[in-house]
């Protein structure tokens, strides 16, 4: 008498272990104690003979024995035969049909599988939306963000006499397969080398006197810039419509760098 009742108990519990498996918020993968109950009852149910009475079980058998021997007479007295794979009647002499492949209704994969297919698409659906939601952040801040003035590319003059006298007169000691200049903008050229302690330098010389007008050295990996003072009535900078004192910032980006104009103020 507790059979039914055990069985219903044993249903309630695979729907409850099923829908922490495959409901709208799926968390057994990380029970081992209910994922390896739940193995045992899908395991369990697909095994499992339908619930019933003897003469429920029973009825189905008698009436394929029936059929069994009804077919077997319609077939002595027709001469057809009963094609086991496709379930009709198939002329004699006539070539068999084969069964379509994949028709069958196969079982389950098993439950794990499942477990890691389905744990495997959140992965991808949430690696899919933090890079779309990374390409708009980029985009956002490319919109917003401040945009270089000028960009000046690298030149391939790679061993500038003016720059290398000028690395040594400030002390620095120049590794000269790092060195690297890039296009002037006015009177300024940019370069960048890396000294012999590892440091990465940056300088703007004025090559119409030969001077360093901005210098820098920082570790790798460190934001690198220089800055120098734009003063047009006296010269130094082509553009005559800038403010005396403005400053100028040269942005080391590797292959090129980017120039930021930060005028002064009309009235300082």
């Amino acid at each position: 008498m507790d059979a039914p009742s055990s069985a219903s108990d044993a249903e309630r519990e695979l729907d409850d272990l099923r829908a922490r498996a495959y409901g709208p918020h799926p968390d057994i993968q990380d029970d081992a104690v209910a994922l390896a109950r739940l193995t045992e009852l899908e395991a369990a149910h697909i095994t499992s003979p339908p619930v019933g009475t003897d003469a429920q079980i029973a009825a189905p058998a008698a009436d394929a024995d029936g059929a069994r021997a009804a077919d077997s007479a319609w077939t002595a007295a027709s001469g057809d035969s009963l094609d086991p794979a496709v379930g009709v009647a198939s002329v004699a002499g006539a070539a068999p049909v084969e069964p379509v492949a994949g028709s069958g209704k196969g079982s389950p994969p098993p439950f794990r599988d499942r477990v890691t297919a389905a744990a495997t698409r959140r992965r991808v659906f949430v690696a899919g939306s933090l890079m779309a939601l990374l390409a708009v952040a980029y985009t956002v801040a490319w919109l917003v963000g401040p945009h270089p003035d000028a960009t000046l590319d690298e030149v391939p003059d790679e061993s500038d006499r003016l720059a290398l006298s000028l690395i040594a007169f400030l002390g620095g000691d120049a590794d000269r397969s790092t060195l690297r200049g890039y296009q002037l903008l006015g009177k300024f050229q940019p370069w960048f080398h890396v000294d012999t302690q590892g440091m990465h330098c940056f300088m703007i010389v004025n090559r119409s006197n030969a001077t360093v007008d901005g210098a820098n050295c920082v570790p790798p990996g460190v934001d690198l810039f220089a800055d120098i003072g734009a003063w047009p009535s006296f010269g130094d900078y082509l553009p005559e419509d800038l403010p005396n004192g403005s400053i100028i910032r040269f942005h080391y980006r590797g292959d090129s760098v980017h120039v930021f104009v930060y005028p002064a103020s009309e009235g300082g």
